[in-house]
């Protein structure tokens, strides 16, 4: 099927980019009860699965996501003096941090609702290329792997990564015009480039050349996630240039394809005191297309990265002999992803959604889904109770609105903080007891945030049967969570001594009792 082709700049700012931030300003309401609802339901139906659920929540909170991504990114081109400074280092930087802040937000979603654990196996760059901008060279499988890479970069090593992307990813309102503002290249295939724009390899160098003792360009010489037929392609596409050896070679590495050097050499070319880190990674090689996706929903995989780092003075000097270079790296490549097998993530295994907690049997689990489902009918309530159906008070849709703003920040943050040690029942998880964040001050801000969200929607609405299903929400939470300190009590020891000195939904507020 052949791709749509990009729209112009002006209509992705004005049309698509607003577009996103009104949809996700507009659906908040609705998608936070709805998705609550939606979750309870499919969890019970379908224990162990949960695609349907899964699919809607990431759906709906990449939308959030990005539109918040888009307020942010707004929000920096006003203070830079709309714009006019946006290249200057301080704004760089402030870009940079941005962009480190939302990848661990979207990982923080990824791990919890695709149950993804993510290993780094020998890759320290910090010790390893201390003071030299590094060139990372990364195989190309399965979906997301260069958000992988990116995450490590900005948060496990603090380089700031420089990035060659397909042009086609300029869909994304905020990918766009983030990337547009730090160093990076969007390319466009060959056929639908304009006469002067840059090819792949340019467009690397170019990045290269202005690289610091801090900075990294991202590479994937494979360029495209491997798939049988593409590898064999490539390989046909050597022989027909006369390299029939690096064929051969390229023959006997079934894991991966091989790699288009163009890219390699001209950032090796543009930045000589450049180190040279080479990436493998598995677990996400059997997901080429949606179906796949689709089909191994959940993911509840764990991905192993491992890096090796090659300082420049033991790279080859000349273009042949780093060809033959590069390809030694790749069939390390390839041996080492052939000795890995794939595992499942540690909270597939052991987390929250183990088969043992769902089952209907168990006394416990029946009472727990009954709260959820109660919970779930409230929160359906309070977001569609029709109107004709209760008196009206004075309504205030924008006050509303800020309300259920200011509930949604709470529990964004609240989920963040909490972790793998998030679950709507109310029996822990048993990964951990969180006291950092907003659990520093409150023992259920997740509950204090959803009921600032339903508050909100009362407002906006005027209904008094509203307001009364939000007060009866209130009452629900606090006879929830005496169930759920019971727990947490017998499961952890200190939280008696936590929660003495921590108010309930409120700081300072509901002090338990020693």
């Amino acid at each position: 099927m052949k791709s749509l082709r990009l729209p112009p700049v002006w209509v992705r700012r004005v049309v698509i980019a607003p577009l996103v931030v009104l949809l996700a300003v507009a659906g908040v309401p609705v998608v936070v009860l709805l998705a609550a609802f939606v979750a309870g339901v499919v969890s019970w139906a379908l224990p162990g699965r949960l695609r349907l659920t899964r699919v809607l929540f990431m759906g709906v909170f990449y939308l959030m996501w990005d539109a918040f991504a888009l307020v942010a990114l707004f929000a920096l081109w006003v203070a830079s003096g709309f714009g006019l400074l946006l290249k200057r280092p301080a704004f760089q930087e402030a870009h940079y941090t941005l962009t480190s802040r939302l990848m661990a937000i979207l990982f923080w979603q990824i791990r919890w609702t695709l149950r993804l654990d993510i290993v780094h196996v020998d890759a320290d760059l910090d010790s390893a290329a201390r003071g030299l901008p590094i060139i990372v060279v990364s195989r190309h499988a399965g979906p997301g792997d260069s958000f992988v890479i990116v995450e490590a970069l900005l948060n496990r090593f603090s380089r700031d990564p420089m990035i060659v992307l397909k042009d086609t990813l300029q869909w994304d309102p905020a990918i766009d015009v983030l990337l547009h503002r730090i160093p990076s290249r969007f390319v466009t295939p060959r056929r639908h480039r304009r006469a002067g724009a840059p090819g792949g390899a340019e467009a690397v160098g170019q990045l290269a050349a202005g690289m610091d003792d801090d900075d990294a360009v991202l590479i994937f010489p494979e360029g495209a996630n491997a798939t049988p037929r593409r590898r064999e392609a490539r390989i046909a596409a050597l022989r027909d240039a006369g390299h029939e050896a690096l064929a051969e070679r390229a023959a006997a590495m079934p894991h991966v394809m091989p790699p288009h050097v163009g890219g390699v050499m001209a950032a090796m070319e543009a930045c000589p005191q450049a180190a040279v880190v080479v990436v493998a990674h598995t677990g996400l090689e059997d997901l080429s297309s949606v179906r796949d996706v689709w089909r191994a929903l959940p993911v509840d995989k764990r991905i192993t990265m491992k890096g090796w780092t090659a300082m420049p003075n033991e790279i080859p000097a000349d273009a042949e002999a780093r060809t033959e270079w590069l390809f030694d790296w790749w069939e390390t490549v390839d041996r080492w992803i052939d000795s890995k097998d794939v595992e499942v993530s540690r909270a597939a295994s052991e987390g929250r959604m183990v088969a043992h907690r769902m089952k209907l049997l168990d006394r416990q689990a029946r009472i727990d889904w009954a709260l959820v489902g109660a919970q779930a009918l409230l929160f359906l309530g309070i977001g569609f109770w029709p109107p004709s159906w209760s008196p009206d008070t004075a309504s205030a849709p924008l006050p509303g609105l800020a309300v259920v703003l200011l509930g949604s920040v709470g529990l964004v943050l609240s989920g963040y903080h909490l972790g793998r040690a998030l679950t709507p029942l109310p029996t822990p998880n048993g990964t951990g007891l969180v006291a950092r964040g907003l659990y520093r001050w409150m023992r259920h801000p997740v509950y204090t945030a959803v009921v600032v969200i339903c508050l909100g929607v009362a407002i906006a609405r005027g209904e008094v049967v509203v307001w009364g299903l939000v007060a009866v929400l209130a009452v629900f939470f606090e006879s929830k969570t005496r169930l759920e300190e019971r727990y947490l009590l017998a499961e952890y020891e200190g939280y008696a001594e936590y929660a003495s000195r921590t108010g309930k939904f409120v700081p300072w507020l509901g002090r338990r009792r020693p």
